[in-house]
């Protein structure tokens, strides 16, 4: 029993001042008997007990046990037969390992079966009330489980969560309470033997990833009667080329081996990797492909003049205007051939640096402009132009651009090595021709530009004209021409040229007057972005950017009936978007002629993650658009189909809880290998506990008023017949 005071200090202070007055007074009284006396302090000493308001409670001692809560997965997966060569569903099974389950001496229990929400069951008879629902959501009923709790409740002190995982399991690591952090034991139900043999449970890496930059792959195999072997991993590149090799000795008869890679890409563009898994030595027994963006943080160009000119003017003052480009670049204002007749030192003019730029620092450049530039001046070595040749080869981007010193006037028909790359045949003697005007006609080439404008021939006809050109021989085998130009005359040429060598590209152009577009766009609006998009997308095209789509719907590995999928954006400059550029995206499923919102979160810069949940069993589409607030960045869709569950066996998706379970600090056991008594040596000890039994007020006890009051009468009356006032 313990006793409690029912007011606050205020009361406590007031009656015990109270008592002590009348303490003082009955000292002062003189001629009153000790009896009466005593009478009235007892009725004082009450009267202060009662406005105090005390309480007496009685309590019982007792062991608590520990709560156990255990969920079954009530999915429609759950009704595909637990073993391949049985007949018995999944939920079946499970149900019938929770109905043979007794632990009433062990922990308290309560048993749900979740499916789309949480529903209470009785755990010797778990009815299927809400199961062969399309899907589980296992995040949701773990949250369910303090819903309908009190609040600051710790919840129960062990969770077991029935389930084969494919739809449990769908959920990415830190959505679950933190409260149950060390608390969950996944049972996992149905058979998830796989045949003997290797098998590549995931081969995953970034969904961009810079050039030049390290990135890491992530690699999972599984090995199945391979117990005292060795297993060979071989990362391969898309030429074929082995980067790296990783050798394992498999100990158990299953086991998972978790690998990563670190690599880099030389290039911008989609880079495929190969993820081979064998004896070694030996053939490929298990393969999977990656396919990574590739973007570029900053794309390194140098450009090269060999005089100065209204082109370079514009164009350099363009290419530093771009916050994703380094530009490296020299104008020629000195030849060799000019003599000033004075020490080096006294000129302000330095040598052109042709050692450095051609051999010693030309691989740290992306993309190369040369333009107007007469090699046979200043690279007489064939060296140089080797050095040119081999950075093409190599995955380099080189654009030559036109002008009295370039192409035939150049002598470039006269350097192999240089003629070889070209995309056009050179003539042998002088080809610049200053009063030649013509207007530029695109062609279908992605890098000509928007399909729209290509296609308003009234455009390019109001379009300035160019003035002075190379003219070219016919194309060379595997060349494609990006612009043609059309005289006065009617006679056609081609003005823009491109060819593929080795891994890198080669633009040729005719011209070296492009900068009249930009005049252009002062005069009518409408060419306002002529000069910048057509540079914008020759660089995109030399460095490999353009073969990027800048919306892309990428479907993730899935192990149920939820599918996750990946949406890759790219700004209009072939970069991952940043905060402030309000990239929005509208997604939607459309299935029998009916669509549905689909939700995209933010995953990353330029990444965008969405749990798919369809709507039905059959075909489905996935359309998404991205919009930032400068223009409308493209769309992608994809299909895909969701079969319905018949008698066939489906593996339970091991793997997958046993990711959850070690991204969670949970447990992960098999349910036909699991005990129950073993599962409950985990469990805390029963705890004691105070349970209280009754409450007795005393502040507010009928009894005792009626005994005070008896007391102020009895000290009252003895008063009376003594003979007191």
């Amino acid at each position: 029993m313990r006793l409690f005071i029912g007011e606050s200090w205020h009361f406590m202070a007031a009656a015990g001042l109270i008592l002590l007055v009348f303490i003082s007074a009955l000292k002062r009284s003189a001629g009153i008997p000790r009896a009466l006396k005593a009478l009235r302090l007892a009725a004082a000493c009450l009267l202060a007990f009662l406005i105090i308001k005390p309480a007496a409670v009685f309590y019982r001692h007792s062991l608590e046990k520990p709560t156990l809560a255990i969920l079954l997965d009530g999915s429609v997966s759950m009704q595909a037969p637990a073993e391949k060569s049985g007949a018995a569903g999944k939920y079946a099974v499970a149900a019938a390992w929770l109905k043979n389950y007794s632990a009433e001496a062990a922990a308290g229990t309560e048993c749900y079966i979740f499916s789309d929400k949480l529903y209470r069951t009785d755990c010797s008879s778990p009815a299927a009330a809400g199961a062969a629902y399309f899907e589980s959501d296992l995040e949701r009923a773990l949250s369910g489980l303090f819903e309908a709790r009190r609040p600051g409740s710790a919840g129960p002190d062990r969770v077991w969560v029935l389930t084969d995982g494919l739809s449990a399991a769908a959920r990415g690591p830190g959505r679950f309470p933190p409260a149950l952090k060390a608390k969950v034991d996944i049972l996992g139900v149905g058979d998830s033997r796989t045949p003997r043999g290797v098998l590549i449970t995931d081969f995953s890496g970034p969904g961009f990833t810079i050039a030049h930059i390290p990135f890491g792959l992530k690699a999972e195999v599984k090995a199945a009667g391979w117990a005292g072997r060795q297993l060979e991993l071989s990362l391969r590149d898309q030429d074929g080329t082995v980067i790296e090799k990783r050798t394992f000795s498999v100990r158990g008869n299953e086991e998972l081996s978790i690998s990563s890679f670190t690599l880099s890409a030389p290039s911008v563009g989609p880079r495929t990797y190969r993820l081979c898994a064998g004896a070694p030595g030996g053939a490929c027994q298990a393969a999977k492909d990656l396919t990574v963006s590739v973007v570029r943080e900053k794309l390194r160009v140098m450009y090269l003049a060999g005089r100065p000119s209204f082109e370079y003017a514009y164009l350099r003052d363009f290419l530093k205007s771009q916050s994703t480009i380094d530009l490296v670049s020299f104008v020629i204002l000195r030849n060799p051939e000019d003599l000033p007749n004075v020490d080096e030192r006294e000129l302000s003019l330095i040598p052109f640096p042709v050692n450095e730029i051609f051999l010693r620092d030309i691989g740290h450049f992306d993309v190369f402009l040369m333009q107007d530039f007469d090699l046979r001046r200043f690279a007489p070595d064939p060296n140089y132009v080797l050095s040119l040749s081999d950075f093409v080869r190599k995955g380099g981007g080189l654009a030559v651009i036109g002008g009295p010193s370039a192409f035939g006037s150049g002598g470039y028909g006269t350097m192999p090595p240089l003629n070889d790359i070209l995309p056009v045949e050179v003539s042998a003697r002088p080809d610049f021709y200053p009063g030649h005007s013509a207007q530029a006609v695109p062609t279908s080439h992605p890098a000509a530009g928007d399909a729209g404008r290509r296609e308003d021939a009234a455009f390019w006809r109001g379009a300035p004209p160019l003035s002075g050109a190379n003219l070219f021989g016919p194309l060379k085998p595997g060349a494609r021409a990006v612009f043609n130009y059309r005289t006065p005359q009617g006679s056609a040429e081609v003005f823009v040229a491109e060819k593929a060598f080795g891994k890198g590209r080669v633009i040729a152009l005719s011209g070296g007057d492009t900068w009249r577009w930009k005049l252009g766009g002062g005069k009518e609006i409408k060419y306002a972005g002529l000069y910048g998009d057509f540079w914008s997308r020759i660089l995109a095209y030399l460095d490999g950017t353009l073969d990027l789509e800048k919306v892309e719907l990428e479907a993730l590995p899935h192990g149920g009936f939820i599918r996750p999928f990946r949406l890759r954006v790219l700004n209009d400059n072939y970069v991952p978007p940043g905060e402030g550029e309000g990239v929005s995206i509208d997604a939607t499923l459309e299935f029998n002629g009916k669509s549905s919102p689909v939700e995209f979160e933010p995953d990353g810069k330029g990444l965008y993650q969405a749990q798919v949940r369809p709507a039905g069993y059959g075909r489905h589409r996935l359309k998404a658009r991205a919009r930032s607030w400068k223009s409308f960045l493209g769309s992608d869709e994809a299909v895909f189909e969701v079969l319905k569950s018949g008698p066939d066996f489906v593996p339970s998706d091991e793997a997958g809880l046993v990711r959850t379970a070690r991204e969670n600090s949970w447990n992960y056991y098999r349910l036909k290998d699991a005990k129950p008594r073993n599962l409950l040596k985990t469990m805390p000890a029963a705890r004691s506990v105070r349970t209280e039994v009754s409450r007795f007020d005393l502040g507010s006890s009928r009894s005792l008023m009626l005994f005070l009051a008896a007391l102020f009468c009895a000290a009252w009356i003895y008063g009376r017949r003594r003979g007191l006032p």
